[in-house]
């Protein structure tokens, strides 16, 4: 790769990713929040979920509609168009005096996260050369840890006054940001060409390749075209496919479980699960919870490093596997261990642990997952649909997790994210394939060689049977 093209992609990189630290400083600013929000502003433990879970929420509605709009508008608007919803989210936050002021910012600012969490993956998977892809769509992941580490040292910052309004106006900074980045980027060549402008896509390809790599990737495109043309004329049959069949119950599944594991709820509670294990003081809770942050950020940057080293599914099967062990041993300190503060240090270590080897799996592996399986015809709104299961499970599991806690204990709850963690590490060893230095189309027609070896194996079975 040329010098000039590297240069490209880190910029197309570094802005787009941007957006990982406004969904990271979302998820990162409620932990330390919610604590003094509570003090000004009376609400029951279920409404303290539902406040938590609700830029979830309004993540989830958007995912379910951003795919549709990035085809119909392009990727790069509703870049634009997020950020903007963002902004006007902060304001609305920064001035409420009210539970439903409150719930009505935190709901539209996750409107903007979710058009983050489905367009930027999607637009760097569709824009980078195979050989730094990976890179690419996990420095979204590592911007977004970066953004939770900031905006719990925000937190902290603001502990001692307890201003938690400065804590949510100070969200418009990654927000501006990623306004003046988007207006910077060139549209998503794969768009462009499925839009039929086939010159313009080629030429945003040659940005960040040489001309022979980008024209195989266009005869790829074309290739892959005929293709689907040939194997599914409705969108019914498309789906009853095997080969397109497989990715995308792969992809729905894992979107799911991956949440269940309970990684935005440990983090957006983890000041308040410290201070109910026994670190009693807010200032120590905070810290705890800023160790966890700066952990995750850090172990994200190790995972950045080696996923286009090592692969993804190394990766994943390392992460699934210890976070599962992780949260068995979480479950069983709440079980035997009374309340003290070895227990609440305890706590620490085992959250620390998950969040270590969530930080080198399925944390920088889900956006590849979601981004890379997805055949290219369902791809957009593929996304839409696993973000949408995906957000939705997260807003579930956030908004009913102190009611959940008061009915079965910390130690149930972690139970259940254990659970859910060995059927992720099972996903993972069985079905999830490796996609390191492929090409998306490659990846794809991977999926199609596999169906046919499996039909082929099936019809030899049943003539043997015969």
């Amino acid at each position: 790769m040329q010098k000039n093209h590297r240069w490209f992609c880190w910029f197309m990189i570094g802005f787009a990713a941007v957006g990982g630290i406004l969904y990271g400083y979302d998820i990162g600013i409620i932990a330390g929040a919610i604590l003094f929000i509570r003090e000004t502003i009376p609400m029951t433990d279920a409404q303290s979920s539902i406040l938590v879970g609700a830029v979830l929420g309004g993540g989830a509605i958007a995912t379910l509609i951003s795919g549709t709009l990035a085809d119909f508008f392009g990727r790069r608007k509703m870049i634009i168009a997020a950020a903007l919803i963002f902004l006007f989210g902060a304001f609305l936050l920064s001035f409420a005096h009210t539970y439903a002021g409150i719930l009505i910012g935190r709901l539209t600012q996750g409107v903007g996260v979710g058009i983050v969490t489905i367009i930027i993956p999607l637009y760097l998977a569709e824009s980078l050369p195979a050989d730094v892809r990976g890179r690419g769509i996990t420095a979204f992941q590592l911007l977004l840890t970066f953004g939770i580490l900031v905006a719990t040292l925000v937190g902290l910052y603001f502990t001692p006054t307890e201003n938690w309004r400065g804590m949510f106006l100070s969200t418009a900074v990654p927000g501006f940001i990623l306004l003046i980045g988007s207006l910077l980027l060139p549209n998503s060549p794969r768009w462009l060409f499925y839009k039929g402008r086939t010159d313009k896509a080629l030429q945003v390809l040659l940005k960040s390749r040489e001309h022979v790599h980008a024209q195989f990737e266009l005869e790829k495109m074309h290739t892959l075209i005929l293709q689907e043309k040939n194997n599914a004329k409705n969108l019914w049959a498309f789906l009853c496919n095997k080969q397109y069949l497989k990715p995308i119950l792969l992809v729905m599944v894992i979107a799911a479980v991956s949440q269940i594991m309970g990684i935005n709820s440990i983090l957006q509670f983890s000041a308040y699960i410290l201070k109910h294990g026994g670190l009693s003081a807010n200032i120590t809770a905070m810290l705890g919870s800023t160790v966890i942050t700066s952990v995750n950020f850090l172990f994200t940057v190790i995972a950045f490093l080696l996923i286009d080293r090592i692969g993804r599914k190394f990766l994943l099967n390392m992460g699934t596997a210890g976070c599962t062990l992780s949260l068995l041993f979480l479950s069983c300190v709440y079980y035997f261990v009374p309340l003290s503060e070895i227990k609440g240090f305890l706590l620490l270590v085992g959250l620390v642990s998950f969040i270590i080897f969530f930080a080198v799996g399925p944390g920088v592996c889900i956006w590849l997952i979601l981004s890379e399986l997805l055949p290219a015809r369902v791809r957009s709104s593929g996304m839409s649909i696993a973000l949408f299961v995906n957000s939705m499970t997260s807003t579930l599991f956030a908004s009913s997790f102190l009611p959940l806690v008061k009915h079965i204990g910390y130690d149930g709850v972690f139970l259940v994210c254990a659970i859910a963690g060995g059927i992720y590490y099972s996903l993972s060893y069985y079905f999830v394939p490796e996609t390191k230095d492929k090409t998306l189309e490659e990846i794809e027609m991977g999926f199609a060689s596999l169906s046919e070896h499996e039909t082929r194996t099936a019809e030899s079975l049943r003539s043997l049977a015969g």
